[in-house]
């Protein structure tokens, strides 16, 4: 009996570190990807009909204002402060990928991978929106996390409150955001990730009732973070 466990526990610890290594590579080629070739070719279509390329500033060169509209996000106005909106952090050297969540408050620490709205991680991790901002760059930095269920990384989210710290790892360094506001808005509202000219992130999860026919909950809810600084 006490060789089969021993087989079993060598067994699964070959199981993670394989699971690992994959995820380690999967995320590496695809931040490089992503790096090399921003993703602006995806857009946003809002409830209107009109269709917002995912063009954050400093990442790709700015467009005309005509045809790339700059949507601010749905938040009291009241929220935000003109010396938050007027802040611009130090330009990064290198443009890296977010790879670690940490949110001391609600125990949040976990892996970031590339994601998009139809597909989240699928495994206990958070999911950066293609196209959003990098760590510490003017721009909307938009993380996805799952409510509920085996993947649930976002359960708590509602508990944060203004002035919550929130922090980015890269390869480089940590990120520092700090929370503003938080809201709920409906499942169909976009503008929340729409770019942004000023340093932001946003943080998405489930909220409110679940719907059995659609196969997600009613609304779903913003948590909004701005820029504090970068640290080695």
């Amino acid at each position: 009996m006490k060789r089969r466990l021993q087989w079993t526990g060598i067994v699964a610890g070959l199981a993670a570190l394989i699971a690992a290594v994959t995820y380690t590579v999967w995320i590496g080629v695809l931040s490089r990807q992503e790096q090399a070739d921003p993703s602006t070719e995806r857009v946003l279509v809002l409830a209107d009909g009109r269709r917002l390329p995912l063009e954050q500033p400093g990442v790709t060169p700015a467009a005309p204002a005509a045809t790339v509209p700059m949507i601010t996000p749905a938040i009291p106005d009241a929220a935000v402060s003109p010396t938050t909106v007027a802040a611009t952090p130090a330009p990064a050297p290198v443009l890296l990928p977010p790879e670690w969540l940490m949110i001391p408050r609600i125990d949040v620490d976990w892996p970031v991978t590339l994601a998009d709205v139809d597909h989240l991680p699928a495994f206990r991790g958070v999911g950066w929106l293609f196209g959003s901002a990098f760590p510490g760059m003017p721009g909307n930095m938009v993380l996805f996390g799952h409510l509920g269920g085996q993947y649930a990384t976002f359960t708590r989210l509602h508990e944060l409150r203004q002035g919550d710290d929130v922090l980015v790892r890269t390869q480089a360094g940590l990120h520092h955001y700090r929370v503003l506001l938080s809201y709920e808005t409906t499942p169909d509202d976009v503008t929340a990730m729409a770019p942004t000219g000023t340093p932001i992130a946003t943080l998405i999860t489930c909220s409110g009732p679940w719907i059995p026919e659609q196969q997600t909950n009613e609304r779903r809810l913003i948590v909004v973070a701005e820029y504090v600084a970068t640290m080695p």
